[in-house]
């Protein structure tokens, strides 16, 4: 017997279908044990308005709730909020608290807790990377203990979804001092221990106001455990013999093993999600580069150079093992509903590299520093690739290697060429207000363009299909012609696990709740 590959995100002209995968096989549910997920790195950080990677979002989306949850087919599901409802043409929403939801401490969650976090979240200097990722909202208003509304600056249908997205989870303002040693939150997970560098663990919340298909409340299984391992092959060997149940992020060169294996089961599919090489315009990470290497990004035709020295057919094959979509410099893939498909792929064009390299006065032999991080599948892989290519157009890259544990903290948004990683975003105004708006809390380039800014806005607001299409058309063909993020795929996603875990579903955004998951004694 071999694993199971199971993959599907099916996308129609207009919506997102994305079929549940590994469901379980119609048995009923069980209950008890512990459940350990494996992952790269370790925790950083308990407060959900200051996470940055995916270490610290297994512990943060357990421990804490958003008003809604964004279900394997992007749209927003009830959580926090029972139920909620538009007026003003969407420029105001109201939302209907769930009068069962509690905080760990035992005290009733009302509509001042979601006020008191909605505003820190909004706050840049308390959510510096979520603050600009929750719609455009002007003000949050207590209406009753349970009933909160939200005005916005401007009609928004997708307000809903973003609520249910990483950052706008609830918190308890009297835990604020102690957020991040002993979080409160109302979440289906108490927090049990959690040490930097080690395993994080979290037990079950025995009063959690949501219940399962056994009419009891979640979650199912009795502890979680956030387990942090370093070397992916590792992480596999750890599923294989038992030790651990997931791995969270089964690496590309690693799926064949893993089929091979008779206790492994992989679920996954097409996601969102894509691989930037990132060309920063204002950084301040040099380690050792002079003023003109750190600005030479502001050259738009240095960042053109760039994109036509790729070969995206291969760099998917050597990054991904071809488990992926070819890209086009911007993040909508072309399955999306709001993509535009007059974008093409650039095709490798080396000839053009050198002509606009020398028309920017980049110098055959020029080093540029590229720094990676094998803390994500494909990352190293893709800088490598880039830099056999680089070769051909004359010019030398420099791949620095950093560890996971600080890749994120101290190169990402400052050095001037890194590569990134960034999981999908359930909206589209998610997917390209945060990273290109000027000030954009994922702007990791920062960039700038007030043409780019005014369609955005006028894009957000939009609330006719067709016209909104037609805005965010406008906005990928900006995008992909500036070059400041050169994407030449989206990346396929996938999960490996032991064959007693029940319910895995593939996420396109790739997110992974575990209380709806149990495990077979």
């Amino acid at each position: 017997m071999t694993a199971v590959l199971k993959c599907s995100f099916c996308l129609g002209i207009a919506t997102f279908l994305c079929a549940i995968l590994m469901i379980g096989n119609g048995q009923a549910v069980e209950r008890g044990g512990v459940l350990s997920v494996c992952i790269a790195s370790s925790v950083k950080t308990l407060d959900p308005h200051k996470v940055v990677g995916d270490e610290s979002y297994h512990a943060t989306f357990h421990i804490f709730n958003t008003l809604t949850r964004i279900d394997t087919d992007l749209t927003a599901k009830p959580e926090l909020a029972d139920s909620w409802e538009s007026a003003d043409n969407a420029a105001t929403w109201i939302f209907h608290l769930n009068k069962n939801a509690k905080f760990h401490n035992g005290r009733a969650l009302t509509a001042e807790d979601v006020k008191f976090s909605l505003d820190r979240v909004l706050d840049p200097k308390q959510c510096p990377r979520g603050h600009s990722k929750i719609g455009p909202i002007k003000e949050v208003i207590v209406k009753d203990t349970h009933t909160v509304i939200i005005k916005l600056t401007k009609p928004y249908l997708d307000l809903p979804v973003d609520l249910g997205s990483v950052y706008p989870r609830i918190i308890a303002k009297e835990n604020l001092g102690e957020i991040n040693t002993k979080p409160i939150g109302s979440g289906p997970f108490n927090l049990k221990k959690w040490q930097m560098g080690g395993v994080t663990t979290l037990v079950r919340n025995e009063e959690y106001f949501l219940m399962g298909e056994d009419g009891k409340p979640l979650p199912y299984i009795d502890e979680y455990r956030i387990v942090p391992i370093k070397e992916n092959s590792s992480q596999l060997a750890a599923i294989q013999s038992g030790s651990v149940d997931i791995m969270y992020s089964l690496s590309y060169d690693l799926i064949p093993t893993a089929k091979k294996s008779d206790n492994v089961v992989i679920t996954g599919g097409t996601a969102m999600g894509y691989q930037p090489l990132v060309l920063n315009l204002d950084p301040v990470v040099g380690k050792g580069q002079n003023a003109d290497e750190m600005q030479i990004f502001r050259n738009k035709k240095v960042r053109q150079a760039f994109s036509y020295i790729i070969n995206r057919k291969a760099v998917l094959n050597i990054a991904l093992g071809g488990l992926g979509t070819i890209a086009n410099d911007q993040p909508i893939p072309p399955f999306h509903p709001y993509a535009n498909k007059n974008i093409k792929p650039k095709k490798q064009d080396i000839a053009l590299a050198k002509k606009l390299l020398a028309e920017a006065g980049v110098k055959p032999g020029t080093h540029f520093k590229l720094y990676t991080s094998a803390g994500r599948a494909g990352m190293s892989e893709m800088a490598v690739a880039f830099q056999q290519m680089a070769k051909k157009a004359g010019i030398v890259i420099d791949v620095e290697r950093i560890d996971i544990s600080r890749y994120w903290t101290d190169y990402d948004f400052k050095a001037p060429f890194i590569t990134s990683n960034w999981g999908g975003r359930g909206t589209i105004n998610a997917s390209l207000k945060p990273y290109y708006y000027t000030g954009g809390s994922s702007n990791e380039a920062h960039y700038s363009n007030s043409v780019l800014d005014k369609l955005l806005d006028q894009a957000e607001a939009e609330s006719d299909f067709v016209k909104r299409k037609a805005l965010y058309g406008k906005v990928q063909e900006i995008i992909s012609d500036s070059c400041v993020n050169i994407i030449p795929y989206h990346m396929n996603a996938y999960t490996a696990s032991t064959k007693k875990i029940q319910g895995m579903r593939h996420h396109p955004l790739t997110y992974l709740y575990v209380d709806h998951l149990w495990k077979t004694k």
